[in-house]
């Protein structure tokens, strides 16, 4: 028996039934077996990769399920089998053809492309629009990769709204161009989505300019923590703008390769003692950055322990210097058109940073002092004053009183009845002017 391959247990059960001796099953054979009233048998059949496809294709219509997930994944079932099954009431059967038809695509000759394509793209068609995430996202699995996968098949699935299917073509698939991921991120999809996006390998700088432009705090932190993804010094810039207020994107910065010394330095102004070492470390850094970076970080010590700053004030950071920092983000913001009332209630959350303080004045029309001193003193008055004139609604100021003024939840002054602020403009402006008094005056009097 040496050089006799060992059959398969499907054969041996049909060698075994039908007294045969490591023949192949004849058409007639198989075809008295297609109604056989066992459904192992039938099994047995469907597992054959030796029989007329005119066989297969019939079990594709089986009433046992198992039979039919077994044609889903011979890989001597034929296309026009495929076709069946891709609309088979069984979602286990579906998945199974998802998997096995997008591992047959790459193992295509050139002649069965063009005489099976056809077929092979109602199939996929089908499966990527079918109604169970699941089958979609074993299609998803099975294409993502694949670098002659069908275009409009795997942009169908890119623009899913299942973030389990979109995600593996989005973060993976060759197919899709730079043209077609913009498109994708303007049609604001969940930050899932815009994450595996920003993870992709060598993201273009287009590509990477519409994910900052999104605004999206996951998507952002992702793209910088992506070595390969490539971000224009613009772009980088508008993240260094916003990135005070987002601790999440310090750490990737400060690792960012190709870092110019301005950004470098930019950076230094903001981050953790820790992390402008980690700058200094670098490198890819020269020299008189190095000297500058540890000039700060010297400065900033020399500063906190003059003043007495305990690092568990909430107020420390706001010190001349880093106010005087905040507005040039300030300004930078407003020039692009991204400082508004929603800027500054995201940032709301983090407490009172420097960052929120300037975007209210700027936002007022105050001076920046002057809403410092509100924040430290804790006026709720102040705050709402503050949210009148910078176009906050009265809902919006409840919000800033409790995390940028750190008013007490009782003593916040809340909408009136019927919406609106519960003070008249006149209690408004008398409550502005004060405390740009009292800045001025502290500004005037000696340390």
């Amino acid at each position: 028996m040496s050089g006799v391959a060992p059959m398969t247990p499907a054969k041996d059960r049909l060698v075994h039934m039908l007294g045969i001796t490591g023949q192949k099953v004849t058409y007639e054979q198989a075809r008295a077996l297609l109604d056989h009233p066992d459904p192992g048998v039938r099994l047995t059949l469907a597992g054959r990769d030796d029989l007329e496809p005119e066989i297969l294709y019939f079990l594709a219509r089986d009433p046992d399920t198992t039979v039919r997930r077994a044609i889903a994944v011979n890989h001597a079932t034929p296309l026009k089998a495929s076709l069946v099954l891709a609309k088979d009431s069984d979602d286990d059967v579906r998945v199974d053809l998802a998997d096995r038809v997008g591992r047959l695509v790459p193992g295509l000759t050139q002649d069965q492309q063009a005489t099976a394509w056809r077929t092979i793209h109602q199939v996929l068609n089908l499966l990527a629009r079918d109604q169970l995430p699941r089958v979609r996202k074993a299609l998803a699995e099975a294409l993502k990769a694949l670098p002659d996968a069908p275009h409009d098949i795997v942009l169908m699935l890119a623009m899913d709204t299942e973030a389990s299917v979109a995600n593996p073509v989005l973060e993976f698939s060759p197919v899709l161009t730079d043209e077609d991921l913009q498109a994708i991120i303007e049609a604001s999809p969940m930050t899932a989505q815009l994450a595996a996006i920003s993870r992709r390998i060598n993201v273009g700088e287009e590509v990477s300019n519409a994910i900052v432009g999104t605004g999206n705090v996951d998507a952002i932190t992702s793209l910088l923590k992506n070595p390969s993804a490539q971000i224009r010094e613009e772009t980088l810039d508008a993240i260094i703008d916003a990135a005070p207020r987002q601790a999440s994107w310090h750490e990737p910065l400060v690792h960012r390769p190709g870092l110019s010394s301005r950004a470098a330095l930019r950076i230094a102004e903001f981050v953790a003692d820790s992390f402008i070492q980690k700058l200094s470390a670098r490198a890819d850094i020269n020299p008189e950055t190095v000297a500058a970076l540890g000039k700060m970080v010297r400065d900033k010590l020399r500063r906190d322990e003059g003043k007495g700053l305990a690092p568990d004030d909430p107020h420390a950071a706001l010190n001349p210097e880093a106010l005087r920092i905040a507005e040039r983000q300030a300004d930078t913001l407003a020039g692009n058109g991204k400082l508004t009332p929603q800027f500054v209630l995201g940032g709301a959350g983090d407490g009172a940073t420097p960052l929120v303080v300037a975007a209210l004045a700027r936002l007022a029309d105050l001076p920046v002092n002057a809403v410092a001193e509100v924040v430290r003193t804790a006026s709720a008055k102040g705050m709402l004053a503050i949210a009148w004139a910078g176009d906050f609604s009265a809902e919006d100021a409840v919000q800033l009183q409790l995390k940028v003024a750190r008013v007490t939840p009782d003593a916040v002054i809340r909408p009136r009845a019927g919406g609106g602020f519960d003070c008249t403009e006149a209690e408004l402006e008398w409550q502005l002017d004060m405390f740009k008094d009292l800045a001025r005056n502290k500004a005037a009097s000696p340390a």
